[in-house]
């Protein structure tokens, strides 16, 4: 098997835990936008990967590089194609919340299948909704826990008596990990999201004074975040850390609290590098 990727610093992290022949993935896009992945090489078993960064974040134009890489590497004689989305787009959609909506994580995951992927490697993503990771039929998804790769970074902080504050209820299960990696408290903030507007009210309570880390799977426009962090300002907190797996950053925003996240996209913020990880998941399957 070979690994197929844009040449990013990503995927060379993860190919010095792997040691595959490297073949590259040229992106290239063209003015108007239409975009053409150029592979040189179709081996007979391939690793497809591919990255998206924070800058101009694109999740259409990153899953059609990945849907015309398949397709170019099947017509020109591969055979086998494992495909590692460190971000899955859509994940979001895991569930049709109103009347005529596209069940998009799921039309996404069959058109993957359809073109033959039998297994796609993921980290950390957001189907909460689904009472089984493999719910669309003839795909495996393997879902490689990101928190834990943060929950080990975080140990080097050595925060006093840390509170793992959840944003949401979500995100109780993720600080709850941390909190037993780094032996700390966790409380829960409840959030009510719009699903005609979008707007984010969040409520909930603090020890006063406490050291506190927010910990969730992403932060996308940084709402939820920052409503975590009124609330830690209202009961005193002292230091604040906020920690995430997937760092998207959809809005310029500015963090008067340091922030860190796993590197599955490119970000200033992607401090723990989550390709170990994947590695030894990988590993199983090549």
């Amino acid at each position: 098997m070979k690994l197929v990727c844009p040449h990013t610093d990503f995927c060379l992290a993860l190919n010095s835990h792997l040691n595959l022949e490297f073949i590259e993935m040229e992106r290239r896009i063209f003015p108007d936008g239409e975009i053409n992945p150029r592979i040189m090489e179709a081996p007979s078993s391939a690793l497809l990967v591919n990255m998206l960064s924070s800058h101009a974040f694109d999740p259409n134009r990153y899953i059609l590089e990945y849907l015309f890489s398949i397709k170019n590497l099947l017509s020109r004689g591969t055979e086998d194609i494992m495909c590692v989305l460190p971000y899955l787009p859509y994940s979001r959609q895991d569930a049709v919340f109103r009347t005529g909506e596209s069940f998009t994580s799921k039309f996404l995951l069959e058109t993957f299948r359809d073109l033959g992927i039998q297994d796609i490697f993921s980290v950390t993503f957001h189907l909460h909704r689904q009472k089984k990771v493999n719910f669309v039929e003839g795909i495996r998804l393997h879902n490689i826990s990101g928190i834990t790769a943060l929950a080990d970074s975080l140990k080097n902080y050595h925060l006093p008596d840390p509170l793992c504050l959840a944003p949401d209820e979500e995100a109780e299960k993720w600080a709850q990990e941390v909190a037993d990696t780094i032996d700390g408290e966790v409380v829960v903030l409840k959030k009510h999201r719009d699903v005609t507007t979008g707007e984010i009210h969040t409520r909930g309570e603090l020890p006063l004074g406490r050291n506190v880390i927010i910990i969730d799977d992403m932060i996308s426009t940084g709402t939820t975040i920052f409503n975590a962090l009124a609330i830690c300002r209202e009961f005193n907190a002292q230091n604040v850390l906020v920690g995430a797996v997937h760092g998207i950053f959809s809005q310029p925003v500015a963090w008067d609290v340091e922030v860190i996240t796993t590197n599955t996209i490119e970000n200033p913020y992607a401090a723990v590098d989550v390709t170990p990880y994947l590695a030894e998941a990988l590993w199983e399957f090549l």
